[in-house]
């Protein structure tokens, strides 16, 4: 599943800093955000060049509303900083419901977080779907 990690001696935390340190177009690096559905969290895995829509999520998971989830909210479900969220942890899989953005599997390879602020990995987008089984839906809005 991992191609391979590369470390980094400054934080890889944002979309920019992880697209300076892999030579990596933000389009091939997956951000990992947290959400609070109100019963639980969702993971949502969206290309680094768009942004979650709340909205739609939240019809996704078939639930009224849904939010960012607080910093200390995230560190207690995935054992992570925000930052530092990777889709490659069995937490991740374990303690919250994993939404793919459908974006994502137009990759053959995207960059992810690699299980810290200064790790990155880059993954098969085919495989992320064979490890985390998410829900793959339209969630994301490309940023202009």
């Amino acid at each position: 599943m991992v191609g391979h990690v590369r470390r980094s001696e400054l934080p890889v935390e944002t979309v920019e800093s992880a697209s300076r340190v892999s030579g990596a177009d933000p389009s091939d690096i997956v951000k990992t955000i947290v959400v609070d559905y109100g019963s639980g969290y969702a993971t949502i895995i969206v290309l680094g060049n768009c942004r979650v829509d709340l909205r739609k999520v939240s019809q996704v998971l078939g639930v009224e509303r849904v939010s960012l989830a607080k910093p200390a909210e995230v560190r207690e479900v995935t054992g992570f900083d925000i930052g530092g969220v990777s889709p490659l942890s069995e937490c991740i899989k374990r303690n919250t419901r994993v939404v793919l953005d459908t974006r994502v599997l137009a990759k053959s390879f995207v960059w992810c977080g690699g299980g810290d602020r200064y790790s990155l990995a880059y993954v098969s987008a085919r495989s992320l779907v064979e490890v985390l089984n998410p829900l793959v839906a339209d969630v994301s809005l490309e940023q202009v």
